[in-house]
């Protein structure tokens, strides 16, 4: 279930384990479906599928394993 309600979290830090973050992507854009009941890590935090963060005025969603920018 979807987050509506981004959680405010800080930069990533090196030393913590945090997902792949990456930049808008496409409508064409594929995805692993045996990925689809895995966590996304920020911080060392686990988030759930669609759950979103906010840092330095930028969202992300939580999608298969990946943190996805969203417009917010």
């Amino acid at each position: 279930m979807s987050n509506s309600n981004p959680v405010e979290v800080e930069a990533p830090d090196p030393s913590k384990n945090t997902s792949e973050i990456l930049g808008p992507m496409s409508e064409e854009a594929t995805v692993r479906m045996d990925l689809q009941n895995e966590n996304c890590y920020w911080n060392d935090a686990a988030f759930s599928q669609g759950d979103q963060v906010t840092v330095d005025g930028k969202c992300y969603e939580c999608s298969y394993t990946r943190w996805l920018e969203v417009d917010d």
